[in-house]
């Protein structure tokens, strides 16, 4: 599957999400004119939500706030369909990850391909999108690679001092308004 018809499936599948849960169209409606879920992992994610949506009621169904919980949820994977951009969330599981795996900076960061797939697994994101946030912090130099053979990395001094979830955010931040600048 190319880039651009991936991206495309995505944000159809986002649009047909959204009327169906503005209640515009039926199940029967979006189910029948939904893309290939079968390929991308989170058009699949989305899928099955929309299959598996929870009937609001106090007596059969779920509580008010499951259902919203649900709904929020949702709107987030479709959002994220929506967009490219970075997310918070996964780049905060990626580093959390490789500060288990360099022992709190104190090792070298081994097996990065297997911390690519669990992150990947963690966050429903394919590990192309995960090798992204990883790029981002070689880029930005909060993370180097130490050796060749055998494939090593380890935090910077200044990856190191990253402690808390709003400077994880502020690395996004600064990526996303990077970009913005750059295509202006």
């Amino acid at each position: 599957m190319t880039e651009n018809k991936q991206k495309s499936d995505r944000q159809y599948a986002a649009y047909m999400a959204r009327k169906f849960f503005c209640g515009q169209i039926s199940k029967r409606q979006i189910l029948d004119s939904f893309p290939n879920y079968e390929s991308d992992i989170k058009i699949r994610l989305l899928y099955k939500r929309i299959v598996e949506k929870p009937k609001k009621s106090w007596f059969f169904g779920v509580s008010k706030e499951k259902y919203e919980k649900y709904i929020m949820e949702t709107y987030e994977i479709i959002e994220d369909l929506e967009t490219d951009k970075l997310r918070f969330k996964t780049m905060k599981t990626l580093f959390k990850q490789l500060w288990l795996q360099s022992n709190n900076c104190t090792e070298p960061i081994q097996n990065m391909g297997f911390q690519i797939f669990e992150v990947s697994k963690m966050t429903y994101d394919t590990k192309k999108e995960i090798s992204r946030y990883l790029n981002l912090l070689i880029d930005k130099n909060f993370i180097r690679k130490i050796s060749e053979e055998p494939l090593l990395y380890e935090f910077t001094e200044s990856g190191k001092k990253i402690k808390t979830d709003s400077e994880i955010e502020k690395i996004i931040k600064k990526r996303c308004l990077t970009a913005v600048c750059s295509n202006c």
